[in-house]
C-alpha cells in the first residue's frame, strides 16, 4: 500500500516558515538529491496556505500553474471553493476517507508537503506513515511551527530509520536529514 510521507524543511527551532510565510532560511545549497526523493512519490498533498506561498515563489509566471506539474496535486481547504490554478484539485470534507481511498490506488508514495495545520490534522487522524525532515542550522525565533499544538488521544511513537548529514555546497555547514517511521 502507498505511504503518506510528511516531508518538510525546518529551522533548528522547528519552524517551517516565518510569520509572513517566507521560507528564505531553507536554502537549497545542500548536497541533498531532490530527484531521488521525487522518484519515490507521484502525488502531492498540501494546504491552501502552502499553495499560496508556493505560487509566490514564481511571481513572473504568466498563469498560475501547479508547482508540481505532472503529478496529481490535491489542495485541502475549507475556505477555497474553486481555484484558478491549473493542475490542482481542491479537497474538502472527510480527510480520513479521502486519504484512505488515495492510498488504496496504485502508485508511489504520497508527499504531504505542508503546512503545519494540515500536518497536525493528518497526525491526529493517524494518516502519516513517515516523517522526513531536513533540519537546517538556522534559528528563526518564531513563525509557523512544524506541529502546531497537537490534540492527541495518545502519544505518537516514531522509529528513526535514517539520519544523514548533507553538506553545504557554498559554506562549511550541514543540514541534518531525519526520517522516522510512524508506528501504528
Amino acid at each position: 500500500m502507498r505511504r503518506v510521507v510528511l516531508g518538510l524543511g525546518v529551522s533548528l527551532d522547528l519552524y517551517i516558515a516565518r510569520k509572513n510565510g517566507a521560507v528564505d532560511f531553507l536554502s537549497m545549497d545542500w548536497d541533498y538529491d531532490w530527484m531521488a526523493f521525487f522518484k519515490t512519490i507521484d502525488t502531492v498533498l498540501m494546504g491552501r496556505k502552502t499553495l499560496e506561498h508556493a505560487l509566490k515563489m514564481f511571481p513572473k509566471a504568466k498563469k498560475k500553474t501547479n508547482p508540481y506539474a505532472g503529478m496529481p496535486t490535491y489542495v485541502f481547504s475549507r475556505k477555497m471553493k474553486k481555484s484558478d490554478v491549473e493542475g490542482i484539485e481542491l479537497v474538502s470534507g472527510d480527510l480520513k476517507k479521502f486519504v484512505t481511498n488515495l492510498k488504496k490506488k496504485k502508485g508511489k508514495n504520497i508527499w504531504l508537503s505542508g503546512g503545519g495545520e494540515l500536518a497536525r490534522s493528518f497526525l491526529e487522524q493517524g494518516l502519516i506513515d513517515e516523517i522526513s525532515l531536513g533540519v537546517v542550522p538556522t534559528l528563526i525565533g518564531s513563525g509557523t511551527p512544524l506541529f502546531p499544538e497537537l490534540k492527541l488521544k495518545k502519544d505518537i511513537q516514531l522509529r528513526l530509520t535514517e539520519c544523514v548529514t548533507y553538506k553545504s555546497t557554498k559554506e562549511k555547514n550541514a543540514m541534518i536529514g531525519l526520517k522516522y517511521e510512524v508506528r501504528k
